[in-house]
């Protein structure tokens, strides 16, 4: 690939994309650790909006998979003629789901076994029967709107908003690789619209549980980044000349539009230009970052890239790294009182505990799924275009 993109067979690595899923990861992990706090009743010393940016991290990550997923079935387009929609399943298999069930039966386990033993109480209004069915058919979002799950398990709901797309996504793209960037119009479109007549009360009378699984299906964020790598493949040059990418000056502005977004919340959009503005930014800083030769975001570097290539780990580990830290705090007293000591062990615990344990099971347990993927399911290795470099993956 270019100078901003390595490719080896159907390694397609995009450089700077991993620095903002770890990113992402982060703002999920802060959006955490206060709640958890709160309800264990420690002190949630904490204050600003990245508190409070979970669910607009979670989005990001949806617009960053449409966008990844939909530019490698484009490329085995290019490639081969076709798309192997199987061969597409199977990579998906080998990198979701053997630590999406991991996480599964972990929390399954602890909640109706595990903590009753150790005298925790936590209610469970669910059959785990009927909680085991739901997440094999890869539905936790239902799950999730249906229950109150608890924290070890509440994460999965995002998975399964992917892999539920996804089971549409790959064959669409093969029916219709001519006229994609309409399909993603249309899907972005009507999800928006759906999100909008949600929140604005439409359905009536339609029973929380389907409001809430509604809400949770924000498929427009996937169709945006899909329409980006649509975009990108396609016509990367006149993408790329657009002012959004060429001028110093925009790509400053829009950046500090993100900072305030996150950070200070100094322009207060509203609910609705809220997910507006977050389809627009988050469309133009993967597609700078990824492929911007102009690029003025300074987000990559070695630390960030590789938190970011674990940070499915992070995501899916890092309520039980807080449920460990929390309960080391409630069981000592050396804090009490020191309330700046206090917020700096906690965190430092919390985000350490959960980068050891997403940096051991990406090593020991998620890497050889990745490697078989690789090995039975990889794309044909292909002659880079014209202008492109090729250069091995790392």
């Amino acid at each position: 690939m270019d100078s901003d993109t390595r490719g080896a067979a159907d390694k397609l690595y995009f450089r700077g994309l991993d620095s903002l899923r770890f990113l992402a990861a982060l703002f999920v992990v802060l959006g955490h650790i206060p709640m958890n706090q709160s309800a264990v009743g420690l002190p949630d010393h904490h204050a600003g909006v990245a508190f409070y940016r979970g669910i607009s991290a979670v989005c990001f990550f949806f617009t960053l998979s449409g966008f990844l997923i939909t530019y490698l079935l484009l490329e085995e387009h290019r490639r081969t003629g076709g798309i192997q929609v199987r061969s597409f399943y199977l990579r998906r298999v080998c990198r979701i789901w053997p630590l999406y069930f991991l996480i599964v039966f972990a929390g399954l386990i602890a909640y109706n076994a595990l903590f009753p033993r150790l005298g925790i109480q936590y209610p469970v209004a669910y059959s785990p029967g009927l909680a085991l069915l739901l997440y094999v058919l890869m539905l936790p979002n239902l799950m999730n709107s249906l229950y109150t799950v608890g924290g070890l398990l509440n994460p999965l709901w995002s998975i399964g908003v992917e892999e539920q797309f996804y089971l549409a996504w790959a064959p669409a793209v093969k029916r219709f690789a001519r006229v994609l960037p309409y399909v993603c119009a249309a899907v972005l479109a009507v999800s928006f619209a759906v999100f909008v007549i949600n929140e604005l009360g439409g359905l009536g009378a339609a029973a929380p549980w389907l409001k809430r699984f509604i809400g949770q299906i924000k498929l427009h964020f996937m169709a945006a980044g899909a329409l980006c790598a649509w975009c990108l493949h396609r016509h990367r040059e006149r993408l790329l000349a657009l002012p959004v990418f060429s001028s110093r000056i925009v790509q400053l502005a829009l950046f500090a539009l993100l900072l305030d977004f996150y950070l200070l919340y100094g322009i207060r959009w509203g609910l609705f230009l809220d997910e507006a503005v977050q389809l627009v930014l988050y469309s133009w800083i993967i597609v700078t970052v990824a492929a911007n030769p102009r690029n003025m975001i300074p987000v990559e570097n070695r630390a960030f890239d590789y938190l970011g290539k674990i940070s499915y780990g992070l995501y899916m580990y890092h309520m039980f790294a807080v449920y460990l830290t929390s309960a080391t705090f409630k069981a000592t007293t050396w804090w009490q009182g020191r309330p700046a000591l206090y917020i700096a062990a906690y965190y430092a615990m919390a985000l350490g505990l959960t980068a050891l344990a997403a940096h051991l099971s990406y090593r020991w347990f998620e890497l050889p799924f990745l490697r078989l993927k690789d090995r039975k399911w990889s794309l044909p290795a292909a002659a880079p275009r014209a202008g492109v470099e090729a250069v091995p993956a790392p």
